[in-house]
């Protein structure tokens, strides 16, 4: 009997660990929110003073904050409502949780070859 991989996603069960389930981030840095801002919009605590300019969509009409039951999201007049972090995303607001490596050069002599 062979399982396509949606079927045998339904058969696995991975459990879920402690505090892993939703982890909210800072819209500015990417850091773990912690506390909410004027807006109610959760940040870390170095940008508690900070606020979100106005955003605009995708389609360039500007969005609506709204809070709901499981938190804050964004209604466009013409493309309805729409996620958090899908608005972030847009307008490019957070800086990347990951660190971009820099390439850096090394220099090595015959004799240090063995030591790599």
């Amino acid at each position: 009997m062979f399982l396509n991989r949606t079927q045998l996603i339904r058969l696995m069960r991975i459990p879920k660990k402690y505090g892993q389930s939703q982890i909210t981030r800072c819209p500015f840095c990417a850091k773990q929110a912690v506390t909410k801002n004027i807006q109610e919009i959760p940040v870390c605590i170095e940008h508690k003073n900070e606020k979100l300019n106005e955003l605009k969509c995708a389609c360039g009409s500007w969005l609506e904050m709204k809070q709901g039951k499981f938190g804050i999201f964004f209604n466009c007049i013409k493309c309805g409502n729409i996620n958090f972090n899908r608005v972030i995303e847009m307008n490019d607001i957070a800086i990347s949780a990951k660190k971009k490596s820099v390439p850096r050069e090394i220099t090595v002599n015959a004799s240090e070859l063995d030591f790599l």
